[in-house]
């Protein structure tokens, strides 16, 4: 999803140009000495928003804080975070880290931060992933021996060939963990990092330190990344389930009493954590919840099979064949089921059932913010994304589309 463009962006990056480096190039082995209350340099590549920006300018006062961002409309908003916090000792600047020996002189650095960088997932760009070799070694010229990189990601995969390409390297890791927020909230988080936590997501984390052994630039050719893509760490793709793993069946009451049985609330679905209470299966409110939706009219329902075993159901409702349009819900049973490919089938069973037996145009979705397992599941399906409010993310399909993506996948 692109960023929304920022209303008067102009006047507002003007507003904050105290803190905007326009030629960093100039600043080249002079920049502490053009910031002589502070004697040591930090930077960070890739600020966005800049929460962990102002957070650790602020924490420590006598480091200079360099963020790079190449999006202006996440800059703004990281300079405009600066300038009412007060701060003086953080600087902004747009530049490619590939150039980084242009605007940084040998050991000028003293730490570096990685916060959730572009994961790059195939292999053909594994190039571009900022803890690839070739970035490795940039980093190496630009910190002394001992200088450190600071690399959080929630994506696992991502994390594990990192692990792998920094020990290659020769850099002295340590702090390596898995789920750095497990016990309570750990160091100064990102905007990403606060929403993924409260999503229950698992933050990686390490901490890597030049050695008199780690590779710089000086050692030549770096190593041709093969089977880089992020199934894994070594480039094993995630096994999917066969397209007929599941199948979709009319709801009836007893199949919906087999699947209430089981069902489990998603506590990381509620905003208000305090509203969460777990689902506990009454026979006389399934009983009634059934009767009441097989009364509505312009809906079909489906319960997910998978063998002879109800996993969640799905739904298409606003059924309008004057405009040829419906809308599509899904929900599996508990997290058993989730995260295997099952709901990704079921909605592509449904959309085919939509556009082939109802004779839609177009399948609208929606997601909750907070439902990235949903949201990707979606996109997997072909869906696209629309727009968002304060509680969801809107999606929709085409007819055209959805058989275009057939065609794609079996060509």
């Amino acid at each position: 999803m692109r960023m929304r463009k920022r209303h008067n962006l102009a006047p507002r990056m003007e507003a904050c140009s105290a803190f905007l480096i326009e030629d960093p190039a100039a600043m080249r082995g002079e920049w502490l000495a053009a910031f002589p209350e502070q004697n040591r340099l930090y930077v960070e590549l890739g600020c966005g928003k800049g929460r962990f920006t102002v957070e650790t300018a602020k924490r420590e006062p006598d480091a200079l804080i360099l963020a790079i961002e190449k999006v202006p409309d996440a800059m703004v908003l990281a300079m405009e975070r600066a300038r009412d916090a007060g701060i003086t000792n953080v600087r902004f600047m747009d530049f490619d880290a590939a150039n980084l020996p242009e605007i940084f002189a040998p050991e000028e650095i003293h730490r570096l931060y990685l916060n959730f960088s572009d994961p790059w997932p195939k292999s053909r760009d594994a190039k571009f992933r900022l803890t690839a070799p070739g970035f490795l070694r940039l980093y190496a010229d630009a910190l002394p021996v001992g200088g450190q990189i600071w690399f959080k990601t929630d994506n696992r995969p991502l994390f594990d060939w990192s692990l792998e390409q920094f020990r290659a390297e020769g850099w002295a890791l340590s702090e390596v963990t898995n789920d750095l927020h497990q016990d309570g909230p750990v160091g100064i988080m990102t905007d990403y990092e606060v929403k993924f936590t409260a999503e229950g997501m698992k933050i990686n984390r390490l901490v890597a330190a030049r050695t008199a052994g780690t590779r710089t630039t000086a050692a030549g050719a770096v190593p041709r990344l093969r089977n880089a893509a992020l199934g894994d760490a070594r480039g094993r793709r995630k096994i999917q389930p066969p397209e007929d793993a599941v199948s979709l069946t009319p709801g009836t009451l007893s199949l919906y009493h087999a699947l209430f049985r089981d069902f489990e609330q998603a506590p990381e679905l509620f905003e208000d954590k305090s509203k969460f209470q777990p689902y506990v299966y009454d026979p006389a409110k399934v009983d009634a919840w059934v009767a009441e939706r097989q009364a509505r009219s312009g809906e079909r329902r489906f319960c997910i099979m998978l063998d002879r075993e109800p996993i969640g159901e799905l739904v298409l409702k606003g059924i309008d064949p004057p405009s040829k349009s419906c809308a599509m819900g899904i929900c599996l049973k508990n997290d058993r089921f989730k995260n295997h490919g099952y709901g990704t089938l079921a909605e592509r069973l449904a959309l085919r059932y939509a556009f082939e037996e109802l004779g839609m145009e177009t399948v609208l979705a929606d997601s909750l913010l907070q439902n990235t397992r949903s949201q990707r599941s979606l996109q997997k399906a072909g869906f696209r994304f629309v727009s968002e409010d304060q509680h969801f993310k809107y999606y929709q399909i085409s007819r055209e589309q959805f058989t275009g993506k057939q065609r794609e996948e079996q060509a």
